[in-house]
């Protein structure tokens, strides 16, 4: 599809079949599938905050539904997927503020993978970014280019696809999101000027600086090398021996706490036990009665913030 610049032609002279024919070509242009296998199957929603008075809510619409093709349809890597490994991601969006073309947003980001021999499917990453700014123009075409930053938006997107499908490969193999990780530190040392992308940005060390440099960084080995046994050893085994699953999962809980001074304040323990915390309060359910008493105690030392919901294994 041509890009089609309407920034020339004032919001309020664009007349409805005018409109309508633009939204008919963005619409079809979306069904257009490539025919290379793509690694990502995203669903985005974007919504106005409650309190922002809006007056054309279609931007939103067309900006969900462009973002959502980009992600979709582009080769992020030299994998050819089938259906079903294709990286599950959800990216929600929620507009702060608007003005004219200038966007302000909250992101949640949520990344989730099937787990073998079952129906389930477990969430890798869920973070937060309370930090998002970019520009947009709608019917804006959105084009990307590793190392270069055509678009702030494009680059935010590809910023945590790389997340995503790092997270993912280390789920499948040691280190194995080395490649994607390190585009995403490219991505923010690229972006070192920019809002949202500095050191200090965001609440804390929750940013997506300290993101992507934890996930590069030798330091945080053991935390990288918890989500592939969690996930290969533990979860991908339930089905067949869930004792030996839930006691790989707990030796390598209990290695990492070996490290809990060093590790307790990165924003990549954080991470996991923001995302893994419900689904560990599951796992250890089924545990006996001392293995619960045990795993509570871990857990509550090593995740204080969660620590009154890690009772419930004992329930």
């Amino acid at each position: 599809m041509s890009r089609i610049n309407t920034a020339v032609i004032p919001h309020n002279h664009v007349n409805t079949s005018y409109r309508w024919i633009l939204s008919f070509l963005f619409i079809l242009a979306s069904l257009v599938t490539p025919l290379n296998a793509q690694e990502i199957k995203s669903t985005v929603q974007v919504i106005p905050n409650p309190q922002l008075n809006l007056t054309n809510k279609q931007v939103l619409t067309t900006l969900q539904q462009s973002a959502q093709q980009f992600i979709n349809t582009r080769k992020w890597t030299e994998e050819t997927p089938s259906q079903t490994e294709k990286i599950e991601m959800s990216l929600f969006f929620e507009i702060t503020a608007m003005e004219n073309s200038d966007f302000a947003a909250k992101l949640q980001v949520q990344v989730i993978r099937p787990v073998y021999g079952s129906t389930y499917k477990t969430t890798i990453l869920n973070f937060n970014d309370e930090d998002v700014s970019f520009a947009y123009r709608e019917f804006e075409s959105l084009d990307y280019q590793d190392n270069m930053n055509m678009n702030d938006f494009t680059t935010l997107l590809a910023f945590y696809v790389n997340i995503a499908l790092g997270m993912d490969f280390d789920s499948y193999g040691l280190m194995s999101g080395n490649p994607y990780f390190g585009k995403a530190m490219n991505i923010v040392n690229m972006m070192a000027t920019k809002s949202g992308w500095k050191q200090g940005d965001g609440k804390g060390n929750r940013n997506r600086f300290y993101l992507a440099e934890n996930l590069n960084n030798p330091r945080f080995k053991d935390l990288r090398n918890l989500t592939y046994v969690y996930h290969r050893n533990g979860m991908d085994q339930f089905s067949d021996n869930p004792d030996q699953a839930r006691k790989e999962i707990t030796d390598a809980l209990k290695k990492l706490s070996e490290q809990a001074t060093l590790l307790q304040n990165s924003l990549l323990q954080k991470t996991f036990f923001v995302t893994k915390w419900p689904e560990l309060v599951e796992i250890y359910k089924g545990a006996t009665a001392p293995e619960k008493a045990n795993i509570v105690k871990l857990l509550q030392t090593m995740d204080p913030p969660n620590s009154a919901r890690y009772e419930k294994i004992k329930a």
